[in-house]
């Protein structure tokens, strides 16, 4: 099951494509749960570990794909008398869902924490303040959205919450999805076919800042605006290409819109 989704954009947005295939399964009388999972460096202040790996597209300018956390959803399959837990992941194994288990071995990091939760829960909040002492504010006890498990008291994991209010006001899961696929149309258009020229090697790694890093892509795609990498000099000298493919965003930000109208309608 791909659906048309951009999953080939490894960079972020999980959530999103973990959110829009819940969101699909239950129009289709098939529930779900989804699988968290947080690295060392999202958790703790004492540690940098992220999960990381090796990106064999090439797209990204650190050659090295890096997550803080991810995220996939799981179906519940019977098994005999046993119910196994399997994950949809597009990302890790697009030939199809695998046991929860082998997913998380996939991701080859120490300290790894993981939850499986009710899939409605959305995107989390983090802080630099652990949770136990967020547990003694009653502002943020009477806030509260979810209990946690009693071993995310000392992590700066702090709240879930669903695709509600600012998020969805704010349109935050068909934007994900055309980022994620705006990304992979400049790639496969402009980054590989020149990524083994050697006359095009700053080119490519230009283009590969801009895309290669979501927060740049973002910045300049999403919020039209620039950063210490995406300078107004960057922006000016692409200027003809990053023109392009905003034009490309937008309406692959309009089909998104329509798409997940149309899924929340088959909902109600």
């Amino acid at each position: 099951m791909n659906a048309g989704l951009p999953y080939g954009y490894q960079q972020a947005n999980c959530h999103n494509v973990s959110h829009y295939i819940y969101m699909l399964l239950l129009t289709k009388g098939v529930t779900c749960s989804k699988i968290w999972t947080f690295s060392p460096g999202l958790y703790s202040t004492s540690s940098s570990r992220l999960i990381s790996f090796t990106d064999k597209t090439k797209l990204s300018p650190t050659g090295t794909i890096d997550w803080g956390y991810h995220v996939a959803p799981v179906l519940h399959v019977n098994k005999g008398k046993e119910i196994s837990e399997m994950v949809i992941d597009l990302v890790l194994f697009p030939e199809g869902p695998v046991h929860y288990k082998t997913w998380l071995n996939k991701l080859k990091t120490r300290k790894l924490l993981h939850l499986i939760m009710d899939a409605d829960w959305y995107l989390f909040n983090s802080s630099m303040i652990p949770n136990y002492q967020l547990n003694s504010d009653p502002e943020y006890v009477q806030d509260k959205k979810l209990d946690l498990p009693y071993f995310f008291w000392d992590k700066l994991i702090n709240d879930f919450f669903k695709y509600e209010d600012e998020s969805k006001e704010d349109q935050w899961l068909p934007k994900g999805l055309a980022i994620n696929e705006t990304a992979m149309e400049f790639y496969n258009n402009e980054i590989a076919p020149i990524l083994k020229i050697r006359s095009k090697k700053e080119l490519a790694q230009d283009y590969k800042n801009l895309v290669g890093n979501v927060f740049n892509f973002e910045t300049v795609f999403r919020d039209d605006r620039w950063n210490y990498d995406m300078t107004p000099e960057f922006q000016k000298k692409y200027k003809v290409i990053i023109s392009k493919y905003k034009e490309s965003y937008l309406a692959n930000l309009k089909k998104w819109e329509k798409l997940v109208s149309k899924l929340a309608v088959g909902l109600k």
